[in-house]
């Protein structure tokens, strides 16, 4: 009887311990992580347990476990290229196993995705500034030879502009706009962590893996005074560990012009020669229903012409001096490595010839990298680029406009073929082919830059990395001309020489810090010292009356006069502190401190430092427990920020003067001096943009559809600005800081996934739409417009000049019923109307009005992409709305004189009252506001390129010796969609190079 009582005190005892032990005993959480689209595993996927440092990564067959004590739990998966997937409350019994399968759909902008955000990367999701990522893929969708070029139309607020159409041209970068009228507007390049100063226009865009752009004060704070115009980071391709890899990417092209400009033919010049002269004060005496008249075309026709005019016959001098022009581009890389070294190896070739004959572009480059483990603690390597590249641009831009105004009724070859140096006897006018033939105008460009670091780390979470990059670009301009072209008009040949040498270096020592702190807290810290110096130096030679023209530019010596040389160097140097700080709160409140500060020599003393902080905030509102009840919303961050940058990029030495060399006569000798000549400003400071930017990031529909909002506010003040001075005072200018900006802006990107694996078939597009304000707040400390340089208060910024259009606005023609009219302003029928804005009766200065300017009322592109088993398909289109462009054809070969050709317009007579065209006048070289004429809508919508590729399979690969063969082609600029009369709306070189239209076949073969 007492046993029993004991038995079951003791079990009394023991159960509530045994539930206790069972209840401290953690549960299992296990499961696969699986992709939507044919099921297959995903290994390398990051499952962590929200709310807990618990995380892991899924094995080779996509399977996971973790182990956590009793509870309810948020689960998360996520991986770079899908959509983050949570499984809200996971029970975990204790001594359990509780499965949780994933299955991910892939994303084309993941907020996993990590980005170089400069000195470090980041997760997408926990990114507070405004970053934009273009990946290898979509560079390398639209083949170029310039980098920049290939991301034309990929990134909201960034706009890329051709600066012209010769072979090997650059572009232009706007971020966000332009800022100021005097200092570079162009952004901060930034290739593998190293600042460069030669801009990555020389990159092959096949050896880039990303480039992203920083595009708000909070992400290019951390550049301080070099990121005011933003930064362009550039991520380059890396060996891998593993077996060596080989691979061979070609392509070649053919382009021809996307349009001719109509001119008149030899008949049609005839006639209008005759009304110009018909309008003239000598008179052409013949009736306009009269067609040859010999007394009246010998008076104003040369002997050759009217030969011409007899024999119906007839020039066209464009299609003598265009061709069809072929690229060529040849790349061999060989990459590989193992667990502690890897190494990367690539050479490039390009070849281009120019529609233009006597133009053409070559490139040889080659490029290395080397990273390796040198211990467990230490890591070291770099990247190395070498290149060089020969521009030849014969007479430029300026040689089809020439083409364009000779005469049709001159005969390019003699008898025997050869060229015939002045066609007609006119002294103007020389064979455009002639130039071609001894025009000579090379840019050669030779440039060696690297990339080296070190990175030690220090503690567990602490590190220190020290990154070097030396830039070193040798220029060569050789000019030659002949006796016989346009320049000399057979009067000897002169040449010149210049060479430019650019080296500049950049030393990082960066310390950076990552830690967690228990559940809820996470820094990631950085702390910078920089320094920065340039030097660059110039000389230059010219001589006249050469002895022999095959010695081109290589002997001026021998020239009969040294008609200049000249030499010079600057030097400027920049200094820098910065300190970031990244704090994630719960894995979803998110804060970004920054603050730089930057010494520049170019400034006056006590001037030379400015501090330039930042603050970003994010908020990832999904995360929140409210978020279950988030319907269609799969992702949702916040994004606010404020930051402060500077510009200082100004020529050195504006604070300390200059002079400049003179000459004085002292009875007949000659004595040589020197003058002041640039006014010193010991005040000269900073030019600063505070930034305001809010931003939405957001994945919709389980990830079929992700994007970016963003609206930003920039203030520019104490710009850098020329204040003019009375003559008097012995100065003209003085460089100071007056004069303030503003730019606002939207920005909106968008990708969707239209169809994901329904029937085989992927499809996705992606479209982005800009809209940028610039405006000038105030000039010299008031609100005061400055007619003479085209700045005026409240209207964009003119850069160069040619920005605004101020001038006079064009009505059309004076018909005979207005003859009145016109006599009050002392013009007659057939001469252009321009508006009286002020009602005076007068036309003047007065009655200038503005016009328009260059910048878009709103950009946008749209990207669209399909697979289908092995064939790819892309396409892109790129618009730009709202702006005007002054049209040079419409004026420079629009002259209605008769001496030139011209444009085959619809010019006004007696008989034919147009009312776009003036009519004839030898009497004027130039129409009475023939200007006016010029100003036109650029609003264009261009295909840029349409791409359709083959992917062989691999058994059919390997008969050519390779483990993979991509084939594709590629339609560029196929279409252009304008109303613009003249060459191209978009690179404004109306009388230049013509744009092209092009085939590409290429392929793409791994090893």
């Amino acid at each position: 009887m007492l046993r029993c009582p004991l038995v079951a005190l003791v079990v009394s005892l023991l159960i509530p311990a045994a539930q206790a032990e069972a209840q401290t005993q953690p549960g299992r959480l296990s499961g696969a992580v699986t992709a939507t689209e044919g099921g297959a595993p995903l290994p390398g996927v990051h499952v962590s347990v929200l709310g807990t440092k618990v995380t892991t990564e899924t094995n080779a067959q996509g399977k996971y476990s973790l182990s956590v004590a009793p509870g309810t739990y948020r689960l998360r998966a996520s991986a770079i290229g899908y959509v983050p997937m949570i499984i809200e409350n996971v029970p975990v019994t204790a001594g359990k196993d509780t499965p949780a399968d994933f299955a991910l759909q892939r994303q084309l902008v993941s907020l996993a995705q990590v980005v170089v955000t400069g000195y470090g990367t980041q997760e997408r999701r926990d990114v507070t500034g405004a970053v934009t990522t273009v990946t290898a893929a979509q560079i390398q969708e639209n083949p170029s030879t310039n980098a920049l070029e290939a991301i034309k139309g990929k990134i909201a607020g960034v706009d890329i502009i051709s600066t012209g159409y010769k072979p090997g041209d650059g572009v232009q970068v706007r971020v966000r706009g332009q800022r100021s009228l005097k200092a570079s507007n162009d952004p901060l390049y930034v290739l593998d962590g190293v600042p460069i100063a030669g801009g990555i226009g020389d990159l092959n865009p096949t050896d880039i893996l990303s480039i992203e752009v920083l595009k708000d004060a909070s992400a290019t704070a951390i550049y301080g005074s070099r990121g005011a115009n933003g930064v362009v980071l550039v991520t380059s391709r890396r060996g891998l560990a593993g077996r060596t890899r080989i691979s061979y990417d070609t392509y070649l092209s053919s382009q021809n012009p996307t349009k001719k400009v109509a001119v008149f033919n030899g008949a049609e010049f005839a006639t209008y020669k005759r009304e110009a002269f018909r309008n003239s004060a000598g008179g052409y005496k013949c009736p306009p229903e009269v067609l040859q008249c010999d007394v009246g075309d010998a008076s104003i026709f040369f002997p050759v012409e009217i030969a011409s005019i007899k024999a119906g016959r007839s020039t066209d001098w464009q299609d003598l001096i265009l061709r069809s022009s072929a690229q060529a581009s040849h790349q061999l890389s060989v990459s590989g490595g193992n667990d502690r070294t890897q190494f990367s190896v690539s050479g490039n070739l390009v070849r281009q010839t120019g529609i233009v004959k006597g133009q053409d572009f070559d490139r040889k480059s080659m490029r290395v990298s080397l990273e390796s483990q040198a211990t467990p603690r230490l890591r070291v390597g770099g990247s190395a680029l070498l290149l060089r590249s020969v521009q030849n641009i014969g007479r430029g831009d300026g040689l089809y406009g020439e083409a364009l105004s000779d005469g049709p009724l001159g005969p390019p070859f003699d008898s025997t073929g050869a060229i015939i140096f002045l066609p007609i006897p006119d002294g103007q006018r020389v064979n455009p082919l002639a130039d071609v033939a001894n025009h000579i105008d090379e840019h050669q460009r030779t440039r060696a830059f690297a990339s080296l670091f070190a990175s030690l780390n220090l503690a567990e979470g602490l590190d220190l990395r020290v990154n070097y990059g030396p830039d070193f670009t040798f220029e060569r301009f050789g000019l030659f001309r002949g006796a016989q072209t346009q320049a000399n008009f057979g009067s000897g040949a002169d040449a010149q020489l210049g060479e430019n040498r650019t080296f500049d270096y950049t030393l990082d020592n960066i310390l950076t810090f990552k830690r967690g702190f228990g559940a809820d807290h996470r820094i990631d810290a950085t702390l910078l010292y920089s320094i920065e110096k340039q030097t660059f130096d110039n000389n230059f030679a010219r001589s006249s009356g050469l002895p022999y023209e095959s010695q081109r530019f290589f002997n001026l010596g021998s020239g009969a006069v040294i008609e200049s040389i000249s030499s010079f160097i600057s030097q400027w140097a920049l200094q820098s502190y910065m300190a970031r700080v990244n704090y994630t709160l719960k894995d979803r409140y998110l804060l970004t401190l920054t603050s730089r500060l930057d010494g520049s020599s170019r400034l006056a003393p006590g001037k030379k430092y400015a501090l330039f902080p930042s603050v970003a905030l994010g908020w990832r509102v999904i995360d929140e427990s409210f978020g279950a009840t988030r319907g269609p919303i799969s992702s949702l961050k916040l994004r606010a920020s404020y930051g402060r940058t500077g510009n200082t990029s100004v020529d050195p030495y504006q604070t300390q003067g200059g002079l400049a060399r003179t000459v004085y006569s002292f009875g007949t000798g000659t004595g040589y001096g020197f003058r002041p000549n640039t006014l010193p400003n010991p005040n000269l400071e900073w030019e600063k943009t505070d930034q305001f930017d809010a931003g939405v990031d957001f994945t919709l529909f389980r990830g079929r559809l992700s994007g970016t909002v963003d609206a930003y506010r920039a203030f520019t003040h104490d710009l850098l600005l020329d204040r003019q001075l009375p003559p008097t005072t012995g100065y003209t200018s003085i460089l100071q800081n007056i004069g303030e900006t503003k730019n606002t802006g939207l920005e909106l990107a968008l990708s969707g996934i239209v169809l994901d694996g329904w029937h085989g078939i992927h499809w996705s597009n992606d479209v982005t739409v800009s809209v940028n304000r610039n405006e000038i707040v105030s000039l010299y400390g008031a609100k005061v417009d400055d007619v003479g340089n085209r700045w005026f208060i409240g209207q964009p910024i003119n850069g160069g000049g040619n920005s605004v259009y101020f001038d006079q606005r064009f009505l059309g023609v004076w018909q005979l019923a207005d003859s009145l009219e016109a006599k009050k302003y002392g013009q007659k029928p057939g001469q252009i109307r321009v508006q009286d804005v002020n009602g005076d009766g007068k036309i003047n200065d007065q009655d200038r009005v503005i016009l328009g300017n260059t910048y878009p009322k709103w950009t946008g592109s749209f990207t669209s992409r399909l697979e289908w088993k092995r064939v790819d398909f892309s396409a892109q289109a790129v618009t730009r709305q709202g702006f005007m462009v002054f049209d040079d054809f419409r004026t420079g070969q629009s002259t209605l004189a008769g001496r030139y050709n011209n444009l085959k317009v619809n010019y006004w007579t007696p008989t034919n009252p147009s009312n776009s065209d003036p009519r004839p006048s030898s009497d004027q070289e130039f129409p009475v506001y023939g200007g006016t004429r010029g100003y036109e809508d650029g609003s264009f919508v261009k295909i840029r390129n349409i791409t359709i590729g083959v992917t062989v399979p691999p058994e059919l690969a390997k008969r050519a010796g390779a483990q993979s063969l991509r084939i594709y082609g590629t339609a560029q600029n196929p279409f252009t969609f304008t109303n613009f009369r003249g060459l191209d709306p978009e690179g404004r070189t109306s009388a230049g190079t013509p744009p092209t239209r092009g085939l590409l076949v290429g392929a793409s073969l791994g090893f």
